[in-house]
């Protein structure tokens, strides 16, 4: 019985690190592949041209089908449309976080003692976390346009 948990706990680890570093992979990848469809493109040919040199033909079929995809569904309009609608999003979660701060903090000073701080430094620290999301978005908005322009 110990022995079946002992592998059940082995495979859910190695389930997890799989996950995340498919997931990580998958981020990295898609920051790779450019913000406009024709960065997308170029970044696919790449390595559809690479994976021929490795002979890997596996790759290859599927980098073409994620060619066609892009080819055929990928618009640049919708693609703005994401980055904004991704910004007024974090924007809000900004507004969220800053209200429920400001409210907590109102109503712990009210008790006049310090061991809130801790509650308070954490809702700090989530609203530091949503402001820097926000940034990050605006500036993917921003390396969108200059990607676009830059054709």
């Amino acid at each position: 019985m110990k022995s079946a948990i002992r592998l059940l706990s082995k495979l859910s680890i190695i389930t997890l690190v799989t996950a995340f570093s498919v997931n990580s992979y998958a981020t990295s990848n898609d920051e790779y592949q450019g913000l406009t469809c024709d960065a997308k493109k170029q970044a696919i040919q790449t390595k559809i041209n690479q994976a021929k040199i490795a002979n890997n033909t596996n790759e290859v079929t599927g980098l073409e089908k994620a060619l066609q995809e892009v080819n055929t569904n990928c618009k640049d309009e919708t693609l703005e449309e994401k980055y904004k609608r991704l910004i007024i999003e974090k924007t809000k979660d900004v507004t969220d976080k800053t209200k429920e701060l400001a409210k907590k903090t109102k109503e712990y000073a009210k008790d006049k003692v310090n061991a809130h701080q801790d509650k308070i430094d954490a809702l700090k620290a989530k609203l530091n976390e949503a402001e820097k999301e926000l940034a990050d978005a605006k500036e993917k908005l921003a390396d969108y346009y200059k990607q676009l322009t830059s054709k």
